[in-house]
């Protein structure tokens, strides 16, 4: 029954179903680029830096489907939004995913959170300097060390190279 109702929305997607859903398709491309990068990723065999991104990507993929699927009467009014901070913030989220090669997980995520915040209406420069520098640390020891999985390191500036080791131990 589920399958009927997927194949029969699948075959109502049309031209105006697309045109009315741009985001939609958006999310798509995105996710499409995101994991081609990914697939580059070292892996050694096993679960990878590549897989966390990869995943996300096509949980994306599938509900931007759903979405051109559904048969949604709803429209999204956007003559009172502003689009600067969308395009501004995409731009640096292309830049950051571009970037990734050269600047490192650490170093990468550090310049693009602030930036984020700060589309994100946070002002407080001490919670921004917080999250910016403690997050991506956060993140590197996770997957560092709890999960086994080498996050992309700059090559210009090794910067998790300088961190300490922690005493973890994977049962």
């Amino acid at each position: 029954m589920i399958i009927k109702k997927v194949t029969r929305n699948i075959r109502q997607i049309d031209a105006d179903t697309v045109k009315s859903n741009p985001l939609s398709i958006a999310f798509i491309l995105f996710s499409l680029v995101v994991i081609y990068y990914a697939n580059q990723f070292p892996d050694g065999g096993e679960i990878g830096a590549g897989f966390f991104p990869i995943m996300l990507s096509v949980g994306i993929i599938l509900f931007a489907i759903v979405d051109l699927a559904t048969d949604d009467e709803t429209e999204l009014d956007l003559s009172d939004v502003d689009v600067a901070p969308i395009v501004i913030v995409s731009g640096i989220l292309f830049a950051y995913v571009f970037l990734m090669p050269y600047t490192g997980f650490l170093v990468g995520t550090m310049l693009f959170l602030p930036t984020v915040l700060y589309y994100s209406d946070v002002r407080s420069k001490l919670l921004i300097g917080a999250i910016s520098i403690g997050f991506p640390i956060l993140l590197f020891y996770v997957f560092s060390r709890i999960f086994l999985v080498r996050l992309p390191e700059s090559q210009i500036l090794p910067v998790s190279r300088l961190l300490p080791q922690l005493p973890l131990v994977v049962l």
